[in-house]
């Protein structure tokens, strides 16, 4: 295939192919952020690698297709609810499945079988089934239990099912947590986000976690549930070292608290070596408020920089009962260059990510400096 000017592109045989469209079109009236000029979902792809063929050609294609028949078998199926989870037990060789159909049903195996894996997306224990041969001898999944994925938006908290996945958390927030909101958009991919849970993200403890510092800011707390009843536990409290926890190992993470009413100045960065799709370097999240340009609370949650997630202790006492001026800001990014114990790998220095964690309390500065927030108040 040769390009000609203009866009235009002749086939072998001398047939004439129109422009490729390389962005939605906007007229359309299926064309939004998430959707291409005939309603393709863009995200279908996300999270995939082509070297050979790149994506725009892929995509140009995608937006070419037609819609299916009316009477398409398997568009109708894609359209329709998932059909209810059966309760299962499957034992092969010595390995066992379960998948209970209550909670109650799955806190006695979580019990009696301290070494369980439990899974719900199973977006990082499959990582380690698929490319590590990992095989867990008991495996609970847990993904539909309808305890486990409770929804409630009050004036006094907000509870977030831990089976719920993050697509549907973002679903049902619809924008009312902001910070969440920035997070929800960085987090892998649109089809890793449809599987991960948010309590599969909090049950695997990693440092590296982009929910635990969102959370952290937002002063969550966990309900964990066992068959001795339920408890509750603060998040800034739950990590104690390396993928280690307060979680005992007959308990599963029920749900997510979130105090209301949530801080007016929140933000999430997350800085890593790609935009989207990454695992993060450093990950920040802010939850500041604000009164007669003074701070009067401040809570900051950080990824990345330390065997566990942790809030910034030091900076927050540095910006607590401040004005909030660029001199106060730049005296607490000199602290918080100093939060934690970053390490070098593969991802970033520990000077690298000491120099982001300043840069970023400077840039939530820039963003929501005194004087846009009264001009646009």
């Amino acid at each position: 295939m040769r390009v000609l000017h203009a866009g235009l592109r002749v086939q072998h045989g001398g047939g004439v192919l129109p422009p490729r469209r390389s962005e939605p079109d906007p007229a359309s009236p299926a064309c939004d952020n998430e959707h291409g000029p005939n309603g393709f979902d863009l995200h279908a792809l996300s999270g995939n690698l082509c070297r050979c063929t790149g994506y725009r050609p892929i995509r140009d294609a995608a937006y070419a297709l037609g819609s299916p028949e009316i009477d398409d078998a398997f568009a109708a199926r894609t359209a329709a609810p998932p059909p209810p989870a059966v309760a299962t037990r499957l034992a092969v060789d010595g390995a066992e499945f379960r998948r209970p159909a209550s909670l109650a049903e799955a806190l006695d195996p979580v019990a009696d079988n301290p070494g369980a894996q439990v899974v719900a997306g199973s977006t990082d224990h499959g990582v380690e089934v698929n490319i590590r041969g990992a095989r867990a001898p008991y495996v609970v999944a847990v993904d539909r239990i309808a305890e486990l994925r409770e929804f409630s938006f009050g004036p006094d908290e907000v509870v977030v099912g831990a089976g719920l996945t993050l697509s549907e958390v973002e679903r049902l927030l619809v924008g009312r947590v902001p910070l969440l909101a920035q997070l929800f958009p960085q987090f892998a991919s649109r089809l890793i986000r449809n599987g991960a849970t948010i309590g599969g993200n909090l049950g695997t403890a990693s440092p590296i976690g982009d929910t635990p510092p969102a959370l952290l800011a937002l002063d969550a707390s966990l309900v964990l549930s066992s068959r001795n009843g339920d408890r509750v536990v603060s998040l800034a409290d739950y990590f104690t070292g390396y993928r280690t926890t307060l979680k005992e190992p007959d308990e599963l993470i029920r749900a997510v608290r979130i105090p209301m009413p949530l801080a007016p100045v929140t933000a999430f960065h997350k800085v890593a070596k790609r935009r989207f799709d990454d695992i993060s370097s450093v990950a920040v999240g802010y939850a500041l408020d604000v009164v007669d340009g003074t701070v009067v609370s401040a809570r900051i949650g950080l990824g990345g920089v330390a065997a566990t997630p942790l809030r910034a202790s030091a900076t927050e006492a540095a910006l607590t009962g401040r004005p909030r001026t660029e001199m106060t800001v730049r005296e607490a990014a000199a602290v918080m260059a100093s939060e934690g114990t970053p390490m070098d790998d593969h991802r970033a220095s520990s000077t690298y990510r000491s120099a982001m964690l300043g840069q970023s309390l400077l840039r939530l500065y820039a963003a929501h400096r005194p004087d846009r927030l009264e001009a646009s108040a």
